[in-house]
């Protein structure tokens, strides 16, 4: 039975995937088609490389400030590593983040690695790895809502716009829920000693270390003040880069307009509905910048630099996980 269960979920696995490629390779497709790639050419033609060029440093200010909010969450589970580690480990889950299916390859490899220097603290490493990621998300969720208020009738001038606002909305409010009561009610993952049968992985031992590690954060409210604060920065950074890339390719678009798009699709793009967010990205940032009259071609291109710019730090982290010595 084992055989076929795992036959089955590999089977399913694949399906997954396949359906993920193509739902990405649809919309790309259909955006392809519709575009004038001549006039993408033009945009690009005429863009600043001074602005490309700053955009890609505060690409590596969001690593960085990422790294720095890791630390915050690895040293309050009594994990201990220098600045420059972090920031490697970091740098190679953004490696592995781009060239992975789906974005959470990087969290696989970093939780992999931190597991590896610290045996001895397993649940508490890889926990970390995961909060990390959660407290990015419910910074960027912050940032987004009060911003989606902001310009909450303009977005309603449009219905994909409309529905995109409301789902990020809704998707939201399900997070914050769920990551409230995760840290507020740890006992939710207590043994069950009706449940003697339950998988190794998830034995009374490790119940209890994954409650100690939850409780650790749960009662780390200094440590949760400022892994947060590093999360806005961080985004703060991403939005800047961005917004680089709206001036060199001389696109007019106020900042926190362009805040709330990007944080309200990059909320959208984690449901695992394509590769990687390929093709609704895109589509997305397409739609929204018709509300300010600006056609598919520049939006489009704005797509691509941003991507690229993403993309320059990734290679960085490729480069340092061929040198990095692994423990």
């Amino acid at each position: 039975m084992s055989d076929k269960s795992s036959t089955a979920k590999r089977k399913k696995n694949w399906l997954s995937i396949f359906l993920r490629s193509a739902v990405s390779t649809g919309i790309l497709s259909f955006l392809f088609f519709k575009v004038d790639w001549t006039k993408i050419t033009s945009v690009v033609e005429r863009s600043n490389p001074i602005d490309i060029v700053l955009g890609i440093f505060f690409g590596g200010c969001q690593v960085f400030f990422s790294a720095v909010r890791w630390k915050i969450l690895l040293q309050t589970q009594e994990i201990f590593i220098p600045m420059f580690k972090a920031f490697e480990l970091t740098l190679i889950g953004q490696f592995f983040n781009a060239f992975l299916l789906g974005s959470t390859g990087g969290d696989i490899v970093r939780i992999y690695y931190i597991v590896k220097l610290y045996p001895e603290k397993k649940t508490a490493g890889s926990l970390s790895v995961i909060y990390d990621r959660v407290i990015g998300l419910v910074g960027l969720i912050l940032i987004g809502q009060l911003l989606a208020l902001n310009f909450f009738k303009l977005f309603e001038a449009h219905p994909i716009t409309r529905h995109a606002v409301w789902l990020f909305f809704s998707i939201s409010l399900f997070i914050l829920f769920l990551f409230g009561l995760i840290l507020f009610f740890p006992n939710i993952f207590s043994f069950d000693k009706r449940k003697k049968k339950t998988i190794s992985l998830f034995s009374k031992q490790n119940l209890n270390n994954l409650i100690d590690a939850i409780s650790r954060y749960r009662y780390g409210k200094k440590e949760n003040f400022m892994a947060l604060c590093y999360s806005v920065i961080s985004h703060g950074s991403t939005l800047i880069m961005a917004y680089c890339a709206t001036r060199s390719l001389h696109l007019d678009i106020p900042f926190l307009f362009l805040a709330s798009i990007l944080a309200i699709v990059s909320v959208l793009i984690s449901i695992p509905v394509t590769i990687s967010g390929l093709g609704v990205r895109e589509g997305l940032i397409v739609v929204f910048f018709q509300l300010l009259g600006i056609k598919a071609e520049p939006a489009l291109s704005f797509s691509l630099l941003v991507f690229a710019m993403s993309v320059f730090w990734s290679l960085v982290g490729g480069i340092v996980y061929l040198r990095y010595k692994k423990p």
